[in-house]
C-alpha cells in the first residue's frame, strides 16, 4: 500500500473515521515502525532548514548528520534513509531536544502543517 504525498497537507490533515485525527500522516507517525515512516515520509518537506534552526543547535539535516559522523554537510534529509535507525535515534537524542528521530518528525510534521495552515 502507498501513500500520495503530493498533497503533503492534505495527508496532514486528513481526518479518520469519526473526524478524529489518526489517519493521514499524523496517524502514520504513531503507528508504523520508524524505518517504515522514514521510507514514506517527503523528508525534504519536513526536515527544513528553517525547521533545524527553530527546534535543533543545527543549520540544516547534513549538518546534523556531519557533526554526529553520520554523513556530510552537503547531504540531503533522504541521508536519513540510509542511517540505521538506531544510530539515528541515538544521535538525534544525544544532540537535540527530541528523544527520538521519531519525536523529530512528528515535530517537523506539526511545524509543517502550522506553517501551511493559512494556504
Amino acid at each position: 500500500m502507498g501513500f500520495n504525498l503530493g498533497d503533503l497537507k492534505g495527508l496532514l490533515n486528513n481526518k479518520g473515521e469519526g473526524g478524529n485525527s489518526s489517519g493521514g500522516m499524523m496517524g502514520m507517525l504513531g503507528k508504523l515502525p520508524l524505518d517504515q515512516i522514514i521510507q514514506k515520509l517527503p523528508l525534504d518537506k519536513l526536515l527544513t532548514p528553517e525547521f533545524m534552526q527553530k527546534h535543533t543547535p543545527f543549520q540544516s539535516i547534513g549538518e546534523l548528520l556531519q557533526k554526529t559522523g553520520l554523513g556530510s554537510t552537503t547531504d540531503s534529509p533522504e541521508k536519513i534513509k540510509q542511517v540505521p535507525a538506531e544510530q539515528m535515534d541515538s544521535q538525534v537524542s544525544q544532540n537535540t531536544q527530541f528523544g527520538s528521530l521519531q519525536q523529530m518528525l512528528q515535530k517537523a510534521a506539526e511545524f509543517y502543517t502550522a506553517r501551511k495552515g493559512g494556504q
